[in-house]
């Protein structure tokens, strides 16, 4: 039989609770956490329960005797169910926690039938302006917000206790493959200065176009596929592409992998060698967990629903989003700025949700390209909302080269041949001595040290490599 929705509310137990408050005041203290204005949905309960926060809250004791003087319209049957209970009260602070979880079921399952009524109505309502896909998006983020509102039992924790726990992570990450306490990202030099990628961290990778952003992202996802791939708990690590399709960066993986150049595979001028080398790289990789996303306009919030999805069926260790400035606003704010506040806001927060580190790639001004160093600073965020505030890691990818290349000097009119030749002499060494360099720059870390690394970039298969690595290839 289908109950009614007056059936989720229990006056009896309400009374009870207050009456423990009146008897017990210091229960206000040592459940605060639990009590909350939602649990009464008796307005009179709840009026009565306002007045005992107010008084605890001054310091001030009130009992059933004098209540009535600060709500004068209180019924007299309240009052005499209150005194009852307040006299048959035995002292136990577990029954009386037990009948505050009675009333939050109480409250959730409210909440749950409010949000199901408004949202059957809306669905059975074609005036709605809402498409079906936005009505299943906000049910889907209506439904995960009320399952996480039920809060856990922590308590008070000794220093023995947590420092314990501290020695069984660092024992954890000592076992672990390279020793640290996060994702392993491939490179060494970076693990050493992250421990590895953290859990909750929202990872900020920027630089400008063509500086290998999309690569050094792929390249450190597909490390980390491979080390879960060797891990007993077989994690995976999921790329939301907003820019390329997954089929491009499937591409760009194969010639990393097989070494065979990217504009060859794109071409298929593959010959004999090439091609048994590429079945061999696809033999060797095509098991790996890692999953492409290639959805374009996507929100935070989509986001958020389809991780629950995946991340239950697929143990997502890492996020990858490529990038930042192509996800979409949940709403229009009065300027970009703005929205990209509440992007990376939300980026955090789904970080700190699913306890996984997430990469978003981003993108940075043009102002970069009017100084004469053009490695990015943090400063060069702050155009583009609270980036550098909200992220745990903030790192950089810089290629002289990329520059270089494009500032070939010119003859000036007035100017010697030996003057023009010296001067590109200088910039033909330089360019050989940079060529393949890179350097990524963390200009941030909320709970480390900052430094600059440097990679080796090879251009040909959009491939970076640590230098240490490179150097016994």
């Amino acid at each position: 039989m289908q109950k009614s929705f007056e059936s989720l509310k229990d006056n009896d137990i309400e009374i009870i609770v207050i009456a423990y408050l009146l008897k017990h005041p210091d229960f206000i203290d040592t459940h605060l956490e639990y009590l909350d204005n939602s649990l009464f949905a008796n307005a009179e309960n709840l009026k009565i329960f306002n007045v005992l926060q107010d008084f605890h809250k001054s310091q001030k004791n009130i009992s059933i005797n004098t209540i009535k003087n600060y709500i004068p319209d209180m019924h007299s049957k309240t009052h005499k169910e209150l005194s009852l209970q307040i006299d048959q009260i035995v002292f136990s602070e577990n029954i009386f926690s037990n009948y505050l979880e009675t009333l939050q079921d109480l409250h959730l399952r409210r909440e749950l039938f409010k949000i199901t009524q408004n949202k059957n109505n809306e669905s059975t309502s074609f005036e709605t302006s809402n498409n079906i896909k936005d009505i299943f998006l906000d049910l889907e983020k209506k439904l995960f917000d009320l399952s996480n509102l039920k809060k856990d039992n922590y308590k008070l924790r000794d220093f023995a206790s947590v420092t314990k726990s501290s020695l069984q992570l660092i024992e954890k990450a000592f076992k672990k493959k390279g020793k640290y306490s996060g994702v392993v990202s491939g490179f060494v030099d970076l693990d050493n200065i992250l421990g590895g990628l953290q859990n909750s961290d929202l990872i900020i990778l920027a630089g400008r176009p063509s500086m290998g952003k999309t690569a050094l992202a792929t390249n450190i996802a597909f490390n980390a596929a491979k080390y879960f791939s060797q891990d007993d708990e077989k994690g995976s690590v999921v790329m939301f592409s907003l820019e390329m399709s997954a089929e491009q960066i499937g591409l760009r993986i194969l010639a990393e992998q097989s070494r065979i150049p990217s504009d060859k595979l794109r071409k298929g001028e593959l010959n004999e060698k090439d091609s048994l080398k590429l079945s061999n790289t696809y033999k060797e990789i095509n098991n790996l967990n890692f999953f492409f996303d290639d959805s374009p306009n996507i929100t935070v919030s989509e986001l958020r629903s389809k991780l629950r999805r995946y991340k239950n069926n697929y143990n997502i260790k890492l996020i990858l989003i490529d990038y930042l400035q192509l996800i979409k606003p949940e709403s229009n704010k009065d300027n970009r700025v703005n929205e990209l506040s509440e992007i990376t806001r939300n980026l955090k927060q789904l970080a700190k949700e699913f306890d996984l580190p997430v990469i978003s790639l981003s993108q940075l001004s043009r102002q970069v390209e009017n100084r004469d160093d053009k490695r990015p600073l943090l400063s060069d965020l702050r155009e583009s909302g609270s980036i550098e505030q909200d992220a745990d890691v903030v790192m950089f990818i810089f290629r002289e080269s990329y520059y270089l290349q494009r500032n070939e000097p010119i003859r000036g009119s007035d100017e010697t041949q030996e003057s023009y030749q010296k001067k590109h002499d200088s910039w033909k060494d330089r360019n050989e001595e940079v060529f393949n360099k890179a350097e990524l720059i963390v200009a941030k870390q909320r709970n480390g040290p900052t430094g600059k690394i440097e990679l080796y970039f090879d251009d040909r298969y959009t491939k970076f490599l640590g230098i240490e690595k490179n150097a016994s290839n």
